[in-house]
């Protein structure tokens, strides 16, 4: 059987790298002793498969992960046994199972949502600075890679961008935006035109989704389907 299930990163772990991630969770499914199906060949490797990676630095409420199993546990049982062997700060929250035609995470998530926040010298200038980048044509940044430095119109990439406030009181912004293989927007890029303290920058990645017209679904809902 295959399930996918949504988990938590939060901040005891926050500082730990995407390869790091995945090895502790592989660690936490061997130590609960769950049935995970392996790949064949020479050097076999756990069939477990995540969705959009997380920069270090970068909490979650809605990471996705699919394991394939060699025997059918009740989700339940998978949801409680993991979470007695991950370290804190990650916790198996939600856990669907699904058919093997069900696309990968990697190839169907196309949208995050974050929350930034930080301190903000003047808040009064936060909500200017949202609508400035709300009505720009282009906001241009670089990016370094294997091969140079490359320029990129991430303004096409940002869908929604609004200011947050608790009790009248400005909190951060929400920002909604292109993720995955046809376009990538790094919250941490848009953060840089808006009036924050960018070294008390906390950026917390609040969900994945599938685009689907004009609206957007969950992973797990999409498992249904």
């Amino acid at each position: 059987m295959k399930i996918r299930s949504k988990f938590t990163k939060e901040e005891p772990v926050r500082f730990i790298s995407h390869l790091d991630l995945a090895r502790t969770i592989e660690r936490a499914v061997r130590r609960a002793q769950l049935p995970i199906a392996y790949s064949l060949g020479f050097n076999p490797r756990a069939k477990i498969a995540f969705g959009s990676a997380l920069a270090v630095g970068v909490t979650s409420s809605a990471e996705y992960v699919d394991m394939e199993l060699t025997s059918d546990i009740p989700v339940e049982d998978f949801i409680k046994v993991l979470n007695t062997h991950v370290p804190a700060g990650i916790e198996f929250t939600a856990a669907v199972e699904i058919s093997p035609e069900v696309p990968t995470l990697m190839s169907v998530i196309d949208r995050a949502s974050y929350v930034l926040t930080g301190d903000l010298e003047h808040s009064e200038n936060l909500g200017p600075a949202v609508q400035n980048i709300l009505d720009s044509e282009a906001i241009w940044v670089e990016r370094s890679g294997k091969k140079g430095t490359r320029t990129l119109d991430i303004r096409p990439w940002i869908f929604a961008l609004d200011v947050l406030s608790t009790d009248f009181e400005i909190s951060g912004v929400s920002l909604l935006a292109q993720t995955g293989n046809h376009g990538n927007v790094r919250p941490e890029e848009v953060a840089t035109h808006l009036p924050f303290d960018q070294g008390s920058l906390r950026i917390h990645r609040s969900g994945l989704f599938i685009a689907r017209g004009a609206g957007l679904s969950s992973p797990l809902e999409v498992a249904h389907c």
